[in-house]
């Protein structure tokens, strides 16, 4: 595998050398579930956090060096690429800073915060000769990867319409750091989900042009319009039990429909056609966390573009901004608005 380092020179052969930048609840996930039996053609040499117990506890597990910034461990360790897993609000300043440094780049959801940073690192991302990747796992679910291609092929007859949940309880680690719920510029179940679901359903029903809805920080409710003219529907709540594998979308067409299970205790994720004919199964949710960086650094050495890129995450998080925007106001606001209000 040929990578480029930061100071320009290409070595002839070896692995992406990969540094960890963020050892919060998610990091240490992917710590765990990725990076401990990392993918072909990746090691991780170093983490980063700037809280020193965070940052020792994850480079223990994987047995690396850790830092307390980029700058240090980029000056230390020769890395080629970051896994960006920082709160939601410092994504685009994080990215911007190893794009300057020379990196490649793999950045957790949502891009951005706001549709000028997310702006920002779309353009950034087009002036670099570095692959940036986003970390929304949903479109490497084989459910959606199968539902999708069944859709496109007809199995459904013509869409009528989609429907998806995302039920459960924030608690554990997810709440260790405080920021999700803090009421901050990262908090609430819309910004912390949103981009998920969104995700999913653009890959099934194609764009979104509007969005309207009604919630709280805690639990939301949106009918998103598709550009085709077609409806959604989208619940999320982080306060009741979750189920352990849930109907998480349906796609209801004028020949059928497919439920797509999720599960996150065990193998047990699938897509259905009509109740009994399967397009997938036995699928665990974290499986898709190393499909994502999989497909990061096969795309750095193949010169291709990720599943994921920088364009179809910003229309992602154009679609949440206009939820966001649309619980404020009560009333129905277009992707093109989120998109040019400035923060």
């Amino acid at each position: 595998m040929r990578v480029a380092h930061a100071d320009g020179h290409r070595p002839t052969s070896g692995d992406l050398r990969v540094a960890i930048v963020g050892c919060g609840a998610i990091g240490e996930l992917v710590a765990r579930r990725v990076y401990a039996d990392p993918p072909d053609g990746c090691r991780v040499v170093a983490v980063v956090d700037r809280v020193a117990a965070r940052a020792d506890a994850v480079g223990a597990l994987l047995g690396v060096p850790s830092y307390a910034s980029l700058a240090n461990v980029a000056a230390a360790q020769g890395i080629d690429a970051v896994d960006l897993r920082l709160p939601h609000d410092a994504h685009a300043a994080a990215v911007l800073q190893a794009l300057d440094a020379g990196l490649h780049v793999l950045v957790e959801k949502p891009l951005a915060t706001t549709s000028r940073d997310g702006r920002a690192l779309v353009e950034a991302a087009a002036r670099s000769d570095r692959t940036v990747a986003v970390a929304e796992n949903y479109p490497h679910l084989t459910a959606v990867r199968a539902a999708a291609s069944a859709v496109a092929a007809g199995r459904v007859g013509e869409l009528v319409a989609l429907r998806s949940t995302r039920a459960y309880r924030l608690d554990g680690v997810w709440l260790r750091d405080g920021w999700r719920r803090g009421g901050g510029p990262a908090s609430g179940i819309l910004l912390d989900q949103g981009t998920h679901h969104t995700s999913l359903l653009r890959r099934l029903g194609g764009e979104v042009a509007g969005v309207s809805g009604h919630g709280s920080a805690d639990t939301v409710g949106l009918t998103l319009r598709f550009a085709s003219g077609r409806i959604g529907q989208s619940l999320y709540t982080w306060v009741t039990p979750a189920a352990g594998a849930e109907i998480e979308a349906t796609v209801y067409g004028t020949a059928g429909r497919i439920d797509i299970r999720v599960a996150y205790d065990g193998p047990f994720g699938s897509a259905v056609l009509n109740d009994d004919e399967v397009l997938s199964e036995g699928e665990d949710y974290y499986d898709s966390h190393r499909a994502l960086v999989t497909d990061w650094v096969e795309s750095i050495r193949d010169g291709r573009q990720p599943l994921v890129g920088v364009a179809d995450a910003y229309a992602d998080l154009l679609v949440v901004l206009a939820a966001a925007e649309a619980l404020r106001t009560g009333h129905e606001v277009t992707t093109l608005e989120a998109e040019d209000r400035t923060p």
